[in-house]
């Protein structure tokens, strides 16, 4: 009892297909087209014939033709119900051709010959489309796969990035701090670098006195009418005395929805989101640190514990201002603020360390030892040239240049670089490097580097998994279009000549037998075009025989020829044969630049431009079409199903090249790529 409904939604699910398929028109134009083959088939039997053919000579019967007919519907049901669709037929006409065959023909060996053909040429038809769709499945699970990995490794590398922005600015918020005493100088280069790290349009800083008042003492990003009205605000109102009094940071999502935590100023500056933080020094509360955006944001753990760090920084230069006159205990907030600095130094997760100006290391972390494979004691005071390969020096130097010669204090963009480790292998970091100073004299260099080999190989077998399975699509490409031109497009030449033979040697039939006779040999004239057409979309002869500038000719003759665009081709530089790979992902880049011009550009005019120089080839496509808006990135084009665009740019990556787009609405289209030769 328990499997009755489980019987049940099977039975109804069987009739539902049952139905659609009984109101389905085109099933039933197969039907009707089988039928009419079947009763011409056995006109013996029915009476029923669609035309009269008297039997050919050579020993070929006048059903021949008959057979050959059930091809029809076998293949327009493989191209309408699939390659399960396209099999039950087959097998249908079979078992319809079956007995003429064997019980009434007169030549029953031969019939059963032609029958058993016709049903292997028949069973071609669904095999093929089926093992094509398979393939195409394959291939864009395979690449929706590769792009999920690829956004997964972007995510990472920018997070990564992010946190040495981090690191970087609170090392040079620490040694700023600990180089100044001026107060008003300290408090505004603060403001300035929170408001950049903590990406706020807001920032303000609150002094709290000794009798519970808040006092703005520096700010960003709110009129001024607004930070005199904030000034003087006592413990508990609004958000920062709540954070003054409590001393625990305190988040607002929606400011809207906590009028009570929402200052009138705050509010009049159309603020959405909001976040304070205590100044604290030695467990005391020196104020308050206050953050806010007018777009809605959401600040997140590790956003709430940056700031509270540079809080507690901001806190202890605070209390070294007020109380720089007093020796000792401004050199004991400046121990506590070092000792702070070495902590976050020691347990940080990326690899710092610090080497003077001739490169011997003076300081380090745990994870710089553990980077260089040895142990803390052993890496102080070495050589840090050893670790690093010279040939892949040169922009690691480049940099240090730069910031003794006073370009800047920190690198802008962190950079590759390969090291060697201790017991010999290789590793990829990314690194970011600043210049040590103590009284406006240069001391060294501080290093920060997080280890991405692995990365880096995910990212290098990305894409040789990308290139193989490119590889095997072309290798299919030219499998499937050589067995058209051997197999298929010669049986069809056969029939042809067959025909063609037929009609010739029998001038004696009524016109309309001839007229329908020559009407199919027309029909199977344009099958055979159409076949020849395929075959050379799928791997052109003339790319594997002549190579690939007479292959771009031939694209170029075909563009002008079967759309009416005026199209020329300009190469310059000595021709030369291109390694296979080369030339088959350029013919493909252009092939595909080609086949979106006539689809979607409306141009008139298209210019095919190819450089050959010495170390690469450039190609530039340029039409004078309708354009369009293009995205940020190319792969916002594949989400909207355009692939045509991120298939010609992963081409060109896959060889080690460059691929561009410069497009308009209204100004045409121009693409550029660069293959290495």
């Amino acid at each position: 009892m328990k499997n009755k409904p489980v019987l049940d939604n099977n039975n109804k699910e069987r009739e539902a297909r049952r139905t659609s398929l009984l109101s389905n028109p085109q099933f039933w134009s197969i039907v009707v087209i089988f039928v009419l083959i079947t009763l011409h088939y056995y006109d013996n039997l029915t009476s029923f014939r669609l035309f009269a053919e008297p039997d050919l000579p050579l020993g070929i019967t006048r059903h021949t033709i008959d057979r050959i007919l059930y091809l029809v519907p076998i293949i327009l049901s493989s191209l309408i119900f699939g390659p399960k669709g396209g099999k039950i037929t087959v097998l249908i006409a079979f078992l319809a051709m079956l007995p003429r065959s064997l019980l009434i023909s007169v030549e029953p060996l031969s019939a059963l010959w032609e029958t058993v053909v016709i049903t292997l040429i028949g069973s071609l038809a669904p095999a093929g489309l089926d093992r094509y769709r398979q393939q195409e499945i394959q291939l864009e699970a395979t690449k929706e796969r590769l792009e999920s990995t690829e956004r997964e490794l972007f995510s990472k590398v920018q997070l990564s990035i992010e946190q040495q922005r981090q690191l970087s600015v609170i090392n040079t918020f620490s040694r700023m701090l600990s180089q100044s005493l001026e107060f008003e100088q300290v408090m505004s280069t603060t403001v300035d670098m929170v408001m950049g790290v903590m990406q706020v349009e807001v920032v303000i800083i609150f002094s709290l006195d000794d009798d519970g008042v808040l006092r703005v003492v520096s700010y960003r990003g709110i009129q001024e009418e607004s930070a005199v009205s904030l000034d003087g605000m006592r413990l508990g109102e609004g958000l920062s005395g709540r954070v003054a009094e409590t001393g625990q940071p305190l988040i607002i999502e929606d400011v809207s929805a906590e009028p009570k935590l929402c200052n009138l100023p705050i509010a009049v500056e159309s603020l959405k989101t909001e976040l304070c933080v205590p100044l604290m020094a030695h467990g005391k509360i020196m104020g308050t640190l206050f953050v806010a955006s007018r777009m809605e944001r959401e600040f997140a753990s590790p956003d709430v514990e940056l700031l509270m760090a540079l809080g507690n920084l901001v806190g202890v230069a605070m209390r070294n201002a007020y109380l720089y006159c007093d020796r000792e205990i401004a050199a004991a907030q400046l121990k506590s603020s070092e000792k702070r600095y070495r902590q976050l130094f020691e347990n940080a997760h990326d690899a710092i360390w610090v080497q003077d100006l001739t490169g011997t290391i003076t300081a380090a972390n745990t994870a710089a030892a553990e980077l260089f494979g040895c142990s803390l004691s052993e890496l102080v005071g070495v050589d840090s040239h050893q670790f690093f390969l010279h040939r892949d020096y040169t922009v690691s130097s480049a940099i240090q240049e730069d910031l003794l010669s006073g370009k800047g204090e920190v690198s802008q963009e962190p950079f590759r670089q390969k090291i060697t480790k201790k017991d010999g292998t290789e590793a990829i970091i990314m690194l970011t490097t600043n210049l040590l100073s103590s009284n406006s004299h240069p001391d060294g260099f501080q290093f920060i580097g997080r280890d991405i080999t692995k990365e880096v190989r995910m990212q290098e077998n990305q894409s040789f998994y990308l290139q193989q399975i490119t590889k095997a699509h072309e290798d299919e490409r030219l499998r499937i279009s050589r067995d058209l031109h051997d197999s298929t497009a010669q049986n069809i030449i056969a029939m042809l000549r067959q025909v063609e033979k037929f009609s010739e040697e029998n001038t004696q039939f009524s016109d309309d037998k001839l007229k329908f006779l020559w009407s199919l040999h027309a029909e199977l004239k344009e099958t055979l075009q159409e076949i020849r057409e395929l075959s050379r979309d799928l791997r052109p002869s003339v790319l594997d025989n002549l190579g690939l500038l007479p292959a771009v000719e031939w694209l170029v003759e075909q563009l002008k020829n079967d759309h009416s665009i005026k199209a020329t081709l300009e190469v310059t530089g000595k021709d030369h044969r291109f390694a296979p790979e080369l030339e088959i992902t350029l013919f493909r880049i252009i092939q595909e630049a080609l086949r979106n011009i006539t689809k979607h550009s409306l141009a008139s005019e298209v210019k095919v431009n190819i450089e050959l120089n010495d170390g690469e080839t450039m190609v530039t496509i340029c039409d004078n079409g309708q354009g369009f808006n293009l995205p940020v990135t190319t792969g916002e084009l594949s989400r909207q199903g355009k692939l045509g665009i991120d298939g010609m740019q992963t081409r060109a990556r896959l060889v080690g090249g460059t691929f561009s787009i410069v497009t308009n609405p209204g100004e045409g289209t121009t693409i550029n790529v660069t293959i290495p030769a």
